[in-house]
């Protein structure tokens, strides 16, 4: 009995482990292309400027 338990606790302690580090990644990933898109508006904005 004590092993079952054992086994579902580290089980579910994996997953929300795994879980954690895919939404970080996916957090770090969504940051860096808004980071991109707002360059590219200030690229764009500056030359709308010089004309």
């Amino acid at each position: 009995m004590k092993t079952t338990f054992f086994i579902t606790l580290a089980t579910v302690l994996s997953i929300a482990l795994l879980i954690t580090y895919m939404v970080k990644k996916e957090q770090r990933s969504m940051s860096q292309l808004s980071a991109r898109v707002i360059k590219l508006v200030q690229k764009f904005h500056s030359w709308q400027t010089m004309k």
